[in-house]
């Protein structure tokens, strides 16, 4: 199945398809990944209050993952 090409938002070269449906939200290629700092998104562990909402005591019992794209900033501006 033919895939649209799409276009890095950074340097305008086509993403490789396997990056593509590894990745389907990236913007970026390769080269421009790595020069961003190895990905396009930083990543944080928050964590999750366990507790009732009235309590005073703070349990955390889990941890949620955010992901927070990065700025993309076009080479040549």
């Amino acid at each position: 199945m033919a895939r649209e090409k799409r276009y890095c938002a950074r340097c305008k070269a086509e993403i490789p398809e396997e990056r593509v449906e590894a990745m389907p939200e990236t913007r970026v290629c390769v080269r421009c990944a790595e020069a961003m700092g190895g990905s396009e998104f930083d990543v944080v562990a928050v964590p999750v209050r366990g507790g009732k909402k009235e309590s005073i005591k703070r349990t955390y019992t889990d941890f949620e993952v955010r992901k927070r794209r990065k700025p993309i900033n076009p080479i040549g501006e």
